[in-house]
């Protein structure tokens, strides 16, 4: 059965942004969409939140992971700690990033010390590519959080499809308002 699971940020809620409105639409089309209130929300933790999922979610050839900021950071860690026989669809990033050293602008708001515990100890790329037969990255070059760079390592490391939205900003209600309650650029890839 094709399966869905939408990740959000730090301090997030299943219930902020687009995540119920990609919900709404995949569930249209025939998915089963998982959208959790994720675990140490406040200080995103991938070993807590990988066990959290093992016991919730199912991943197999059929899903497609997305993730939002640090869900999108979680969900690279995710792929590199599945085991090597699950292969899933899709995983599509949005406004992620591969460490801790964001904007000064976000720093004013959650230390780096609140990201201690989301990333492995080196990422492993080799492993993530062969987890998902594809990945789609959604980067705004407006994010007032998130460097260029993030968004430039993704799509290499990952072989993936960089796709460039102007003044996204961070794809959130919080950045750029009322907008981002839909997210239809996204739908496109499901």
């Amino acid at each position: 059965m094709k399966n869905m699971l939408i990740l959000h940020g730090i301090g997030g809620s299943f219930g902020l942004n687009w995540y119920q409105y990609i919900a709404r639409e995949a569930e249209a089309n025939g998915y089963k969409v998982y959208v959790p209130q994720l675990p140490s929300t406040d200080r995103p933790n991938l070993n807590v939140t990988y066990e959290f999922l093992q016991k919730t979610s199912s991943f197999d050839k059929e899903t497609i992971l997305i993730g939002h900021s640090s869900g999108a950071s979680l969900s690279l860690g995710i792929l590199q700690l599945l085991p090597k026989d699950i292969v899933i669809k899709r995983t599509i990033l949005v406004a992620g990033f591969i460490d801790p050293n964001l904007t000064p602008e976000l720093h004013k708001y959650i230390p780096r010390s609140d990201y201690a515990h989301l990333f492995p100890k080196m990422w492993d790329w080799d492993k993530i590519r062969k987890s998902s037969k594809d990945f789609i990255i959604f980067y705004s070059p407006q994010d007032p959080f998130i460097q260029s760079r993030h968004a430039e390592t993704l799509e290499k490391n990952l072989n993936g499809k960089l796709i460039l939205v102007s003044d996204a900003l961070h794809f959130s209600v919080a950045s750029g308002g009322e907008r981002f309650r839909e997210f239809p650029e996204l739908l496109k890839y499901i």
